[in-house]
């Protein structure tokens, strides 16, 4: 393979890392605003070390699970396809929670 597709298959990984962490990091920031919201979290335990706890490793296991999920379909050969049809999935799923 030459060396211009080796860079522009990086390239494509790179965007496709970012891009579902991303979207995994904010389905995790979206997850952890609605359920302070469902379970009428009190002002004070969203600036206190239990809030900063859950803020911060939510959202950040969510794009790490999304990325690794994402990456796994990949590997087995999905295309733009089915991780487009992935993606609009985890929309929706997003959309049906802050819904509720």
């Amino acid at each position: 393979m030459p060396s211009g597709d080796h860079a522009a298959a990086g390239r494509t990984f790179i965007g496709l890392v970012a891009g579902t962490f991303a979207l995994g990091w904010a389905a995790g920031v979206l997850l952890v605003l609605k359920s302070w919201h469902l379970f009428h979290a009190p002002r004070w335990l969203m600036v206190s070390g239990a809030g900063y706890v859950t803020f911060m490793l939510v959202p950040i296991f969510c794009g790490f699970g999304v990325t690794w999920m994402s990456s796994r379909l990949v590997s087995r050969g999905w295309g733009n396809a089915g991780l487009g049809f992935f993606a609009l999935g985890l929309c929706g799923l997003i959309a049906g929670l802050m819904a509720l």
